[in-house]
């Protein structure tokens, strides 16, 4: 007797494919709402991790800094680049300390105490090429550690006031709490949730989900 092969026929091929092709076609919507969600979220921490970083540096440096926004309201989303990014936006933050012998913007903080040490010390005092690589790493202040990131790209923000003052340790004199809200610049997906930060002035800062219902950031 001869032994028949157990392969499949065409139309069970056939209907496999059109299964396969239907759970595919469910499950793109979730897998890309997941990828931009997943953007949402890790620029969200970016910014957590910038604040805590600048809030440390203040603290070290004896520095008191103010944010100056170019929008003070919550329900007005923009790219970071246009907002909370120095490169693009050099008058952002404004620093004040003994080292810099007054005020400066932070792209000019290095610089100019650079020029102030130099100018009161001898030639032989001046400071080498590897103590000034050291003070523009040092004193190179931002909100984001790393600005232009893939994330950075996908997301857009707003913010709740145009001023915030920033006092050693990280505090701030201010009697209204900052918040930044974060969500995905792709408006088709209604599903997205929208992330927010929230600094006080006691110096906590506190990331989580926007409630548009109650407009309070939650955990």
């Amino acid at each position: 007797m001869k032994n028949q092969s157990q392969g499949f026929t065409l139309t069970e091929l056939i209907v496999g494919m059109a299964i396969v092709s239907i759970g595919l076609t469910a499950a793109v919507p979730n897998i890309q709402r997941s990828m931009r969600q997943g953007e949402v979220d890790r620029f969200t921490q970016q910014l957590e991790t910038g604040f805590f970083s600048l809030r440390a540096k203040l603290g070290q440096q004896k520095t008191s800094c103010t944010l100056t926004f170019n929008t003070s309201d919550i329900d007005v989303f923009s790219p970071p680049r246009d907002i909370i990014e120095t490169n693009s936006n050099p008058e952002l933050l404004k620093c004040c300390d003994s080292e810099i012998n007054g005020c400066e913007y932070s792209s000019k903080i290095a610089n100019t105490i650079i020029k102030n040490y130099n100018d009161q010390a001898s030639d032989s005092g001046k400071l080498t090429p590897q103590e000034e690589l050291k003070i523009k790493r040092d004193r190179n202040l931002h909100l984001l550690n790393q600005e232009g990131t893939t994330e950075s790209k996908r997301v857009e923000v707003a913010v709740s006031q145009g001023t915030y003052e920033l006092t050693p340790p990280g505090t701030s004199t201010m009697a209204n709490d900052l918040l930044l809200l974060i969500r995905s610049n792709n408006t088709t997906e209604k599903n997205l949730r929208t992330r927010c930060l929230k600094l006080s002035g006691i110096g906590t800062i506190f990331r989580g989900t926007w409630n548009n219902t109650t407009s309070v950031c939650e955990a």
